[in-house]
Protein backbone atom coordinates (compact mmCIF):
# COMPACT_ATOMS: atom_id res chain seq x y z
CA UNK A 1 0.00 0.00 0.00
CA UNK A 2 1.24 3.36 -0.96
CA UNK A 3 1.62 6.03 1.84
CA UNK A 4 -1.04 8.60 -0.49
CA UNK A 5 -3.15 5.69 0.15
CA UNK A 6 -2.50 5.11 4.18
CA UNK A 7 -3.49 8.70 4.46
CA UNK A 8 -6.75 8.70 2.41
CA UNK A 9 -7.87 5.53 4.19
CA UNK A 10 -7.30 7.35 7.66
CA UNK A 11 -8.78 10.31 6.88
CA UNK A 12 -11.74 8.59 5.75
CA UNK A 13 -12.00 6.46 9.07
CA UNK A 14 -11.28 9.70 10.68
CA UNK A 15 -13.79 11.10 8.66
CA UNK A 16 -16.65 8.14 9.42
CA UNK A 17 -15.85 8.32 13.43
CA UNK A 18 -15.87 12.43 13.29
CA UNK A 19 -19.56 11.88 11.66
CA UNK A 20 -20.83 9.00 14.26
CA UNK A 21 -19.48 11.16 16.99
CA UNK A 22 -21.61 14.18 15.90
CA UNK A 23 -24.45 12.27 15.62
CA UNK A 24 -23.85 10.30 18.97
CA UNK A 25 -23.27 13.97 20.43
CA UNK A 26 -26.92 15.38 18.67
CA UNK A 27 -28.81 12.02 20.06
CA UNK A 28 -27.37 13.31 23.52
CA UNK A 29 -28.35 16.68 23.46
CA UNK A 30 -31.85 15.77 21.92
CA UNK A 31 -32.45 13.81 24.91
CA UNK A 32 -31.56 15.82 27.17
CA UNK A 33 -33.72 19.11 25.79
CA UNK A 34 -36.69 16.42 25.71
CA UNK A 35 -35.62 15.87 29.32
CA UNK A 36 -35.86 19.50 30.39
CA UNK A 37 -38.88 20.15 27.98
CA UNK A 38 -40.67 17.02 29.66
CA UNK A 39 -39.76 18.93 32.74
CA UNK A 40 -41.21 22.11 32.30
CA UNK A 41 -44.33 20.70 30.53
CA UNK A 42 -45.28 18.72 33.82
CA UNK A 43 -44.26 21.74 36.47
CA UNK A 44 -46.99 22.96 38.29
CA UNK A 45 -49.11 25.88 36.73
CA UNK A 46 -47.04 25.56 33.33
CA UNK A 47 -48.63 23.70 30.78
CA UNK A 48 -50.50 21.53 33.12
CA UNK A 49 -53.11 19.48 31.56
CA UNK A 50 -55.88 19.83 34.12
CA UNK A 51 -58.60 17.44 32.43
CA UNK A 52 -60.84 16.54 29.99
CA UNK A 53 -64.37 17.59 30.20
CA UNK A 54 -67.07 16.71 27.71
CA UNK A 55 -63.82 16.48 24.95
CA UNK A 56 -62.76 19.74 26.18
CA UNK A 57 -58.79 20.03 27.08
CA UNK A 58 -58.03 22.49 30.44
CA UNK A 59 -54.52 23.36 30.82
CA UNK A 60 -53.38 25.59 33.05
CA UNK A 61 -50.47 28.02 32.13
CA UNK A 62 -51.24 30.61 35.41
CA UNK A 63 -46.72 30.56 35.66
CA UNK A 64 -46.59 32.05 32.39
CA UNK A 65 -46.65 35.90 33.53
CA UNK A 66 -44.70 37.34 30.40
CA UNK A 67 -45.39 37.53 26.76
CA UNK A 68 -42.64 35.13 25.94
CA UNK A 69 -44.12 32.20 27.82
CA UNK A 70 -46.94 32.33 26.37
CA UNK A 71 -46.04 32.59 23.62
CA UNK A 72 -44.30 29.56 23.88
CA UNK A 73 -46.96 28.27 25.70
CA UNK A 74 -49.55 28.74 22.46
CA UNK A 75 -46.95 27.79 20.03
CA UNK A 76 -47.06 24.31 21.67
CA UNK A 77 -50.94 23.52 21.71
CA UNK A 78 -52.02 20.97 19.18
CA UNK A 79 -55.64 22.51 18.94
CA UNK A 80 -57.49 25.37 18.73
CA UNK A 81 -57.14 27.74 22.06
CA UNK A 82 -60.03 29.52 24.30
CA UNK A 83 -57.28 31.74 25.78
CA UNK A 84 -58.69 32.68 29.28
CA UNK A 85 -56.13 36.40 29.61
CA UNK A 86 -56.01 39.74 31.64
CA UNK A 87 -54.59 40.72 35.09
CA UNK A 88 -52.44 43.37 35.52
CA UNK A 89 -51.19 44.07 31.95
CA UNK A 90 -50.08 47.55 32.44
CA UNK A 91 -46.41 46.72 31.50
CA UNK A 92 -47.65 43.94 28.99
CA UNK A 93 -47.74 44.39 24.99
CA UNK A 94 -49.68 42.07 23.53
CA UNK A 95 -48.70 43.12 20.03
CA UNK A 96 -45.90 40.91 20.10
CA UNK A 97 -48.62 37.91 20.15
CA UNK A 98 -51.10 38.54 17.52
CA UNK A 99 -49.41 36.14 15.10
CA UNK A 100 -49.40 32.94 17.10
CA UNK A 101 -52.83 34.09 18.60
CA UNK A 102 -54.28 34.42 14.39
CA UNK A 103 -53.35 30.82 13.82
CA UNK A 104 -53.92 29.21 17.61
CA UNK A 105 -56.93 31.35 19.43
CA UNK A 106 -60.35 30.66 18.28
CA UNK A 107 -61.47 33.06 21.45
CA UNK A 108 -60.69 35.18 23.94
CA UNK A 109 -61.81 35.08 27.47
CA UNK A 110 -60.41 38.57 29.21
CA UNK A 111 -60.77 38.18 32.89
CA UNK A 112 -59.62 41.78 33.78
CA UNK A 113 -61.35 45.20 34.73
CA UNK A 114 -60.03 46.70 31.52
CA UNK A 115 -60.40 44.83 28.64
CA UNK A 116 -59.49 47.50 26.16
CA UNK A 117 -56.32 46.70 25.64
CA UNK A 118 -56.64 42.85 24.64
CA UNK A 119 -59.56 43.95 22.80
CA UNK A 120 -57.57 46.26 20.62
CA UNK A 121 -54.45 44.38 20.08
CA UNK A 122 -56.61 41.03 19.13
CA UNK A 123 -59.78 42.45 17.21
CA UNK A 124 -59.80 41.75 13.45
CA UNK A 125 -57.95 38.49 14.76
CA UNK A 126 -59.84 36.23 16.75
CA UNK A 127 -63.31 36.21 16.12
CA UNK A 128 -64.60 36.15 19.42
CA UNK A 129 -63.45 38.50 22.55
CA UNK A 130 -65.23 37.89 26.19
CA UNK A 131 -65.38 39.79 29.41
CA UNK A 132 -65.77 38.70 32.54
CA UNK A 133 -64.25 39.77 36.10
CA UNK A 134 -63.65 36.31 38.44
CA UNK A 135 -62.54 33.29 37.12
CA UNK A 136 -65.70 31.02 37.63
CA UNK A 137 -67.26 33.43 34.23
CA UNK A 138 -63.44 33.07 32.71
CA UNK A 139 -63.85 29.19 32.85
CA UNK A 140 -67.65 28.89 32.06
CA UNK A 141 -67.11 31.49 29.16
CA UNK A 142 -64.18 29.35 27.83
CA UNK A 143 -65.81 25.93 27.97
CA UNK A 144 -68.94 27.24 26.24
CA UNK A 145 -67.32 28.71 23.65
CA UNK A 146 -65.22 25.41 23.02
CA UNK A 147 -65.78 22.80 20.90
CA UNK A 148 -65.02 19.38 21.28
CA UNK A 149 -61.21 18.66 20.80
CA UNK A 150 -60.30 22.45 21.73
CA UNK A 151 -58.06 23.83 24.59
CA UNK A 152 -59.32 26.21 27.24
CA UNK A 153 -56.28 27.34 28.07
CA UNK A 154 -55.43 30.23 31.38
CA UNK A 155 -52.39 32.02 30.21
CA UNK A 156 -52.43 35.27 31.17
CA UNK A 157 -49.29 37.02 30.14
CA UNK A 158 -49.41 39.15 32.87
CA UNK A 159 -49.23 39.49 36.24
CA UNK A 160 -51.63 38.91 39.01
CA UNK A 161 -54.69 42.41 39.37
CA UNK A 162 -56.16 42.56 42.57
CA UNK A 163 -57.85 38.96 42.69
CA UNK A 164 -55.16 37.34 42.93
CA UNK A 165 -51.69 37.12 45.75
CA UNK A 166 -49.90 35.03 42.63
CA UNK A 167 -50.10 32.73 39.68
CA UNK A 168 -50.07 30.03 42.20
CA UNK A 169 -53.58 30.99 43.69
CA UNK A 170 -54.81 32.09 40.38
CA UNK A 171 -53.95 28.30 38.99
CA UNK A 172 -55.98 27.25 42.24
CA UNK A 173 -58.41 29.19 41.35
CA UNK A 174 -58.75 27.36 37.84
CA UNK A 175 -58.65 24.44 38.81
CA UNK A 176 -61.63 25.19 41.14
CA UNK A 177 -63.79 27.02 38.27
CA UNK A 178 -63.09 23.75 36.30
CA UNK A 179 -64.56 21.71 38.83
CA UNK A 180 -67.52 23.65 39.00
CA UNK A 181 -68.59 23.21 35.44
Amino acid sequence: MKFEDLIIDNAQTYSQKAKLLEQKLIAIRQRNRGEILSKIDTETHRMEHITTFRGVDFVNDSKSENVNATYYCLEQMKSNVIWIVGGDDSLTNYADLTEVVKNKVTAIVCMSEHCEKIKQTFNGYVPVILECNNMETAVRQGFYAAQKGDIVLLSTACKCDSQFKDYKQRGLAFRKAIAQL
